[in-house]
């Protein structure tokens, strides 16, 4: 931001920098949380497609002998798989898959396609975690920076009236170390908003994804034992 920001900072008051190092702290977080967020979607993302793969390779052969869960942690895709599993075999008891070959009605199906919805809408409340932060700082940020500079205009204004001088060389300190909290507010605001977009935008791709896939594994159930 260069010296003209710190030495306005170190002129705008006790006000002025408090909310100065509140907005640093919040800024903080939210990088963090864009960090912490994109690395775990990424993950989510690259062992769902992995997922998908192994099951649009052999949808019959996942769906009964699927075993191996640990390569695909992290992955919403396998949690709705392993959500339609418990369904099924739930469904089925203890006879296995092949013994319950044609005895699922539609009503059964209808289980697993609401037991699918369900897990997909937890999965989606999961990845969204902590994005609720990012877009109440895009929000706020901007506001509290603002209200810091209102805070401080108001002062140097005070100032003004005392001294009883109105010229640019009296006011223009105070204006400008008043501003210095809005500046703060829009540089802690813009990047909370983009990692916000930017992110809700994977969810959006991955909760696309994950109700396709339920419907893959609903056709695949129908067709084994439907």
């Amino acid at each position: 931001m260069g010296t003209g920001f710190f030495t306005s900072l170190s002129q705008s008051g006790f006000v002025g920098q408090a909310i100065v190092v509140i907005l640093l702290m919040v800024s903080v977080y939210s990088w963090a949380i864009i960090f912490w967020k994109q690395s775990a979607i990424g993950r989510a993302v690259k062992r769902s497609e992995a997922l998908r793969e192994q099951f649009r390779s052999d949808p019959d052969g996942t769906i009964n002998h699927y075993a191996d869960r640990s390569r695909f942690d992290e992955s919403p895709f396998a949690a709705v798989l392993e959500a339609a599993l418990q369904e099924l075999a739930l469904l089925l008891g203890s006879r296995g898959p092949a013994a319950g070959r044609g005895e699922l009605s539609i009503v059964h199906v209808d289980g697993v396609e609401r037991s699918l919805e369900r897990t997909v809408a937890e999965q989606v409340v999961t990845l969204r975690r902590s994005l609720i932060f990012l877009a109440t700082t895009a929000g706020v940020a901007p506001f509290v920076g603002l209200f810091g500079t209102v805070w401080g205009i108001m002062k140097a204004f005070a100032a003004m009236s005392v001294t009883g001088s109105a010229s640019i060389s009296s006011v223009a300190p105070g204006v400008s170390a008043a501003l210095t909290t809005t500046v703060a507010g829009l540089a802690v605001a813009i990047p909370a908003l983009i990692g916000y977009n930017y992110l809700m935008n994977k969810v959006r791709n991955l909760t696309i994804g994950m109700e396709n896939f339920s419907s893959e594994i609903i056709s695949t159930i129908e067709r084994n034992f439907g």
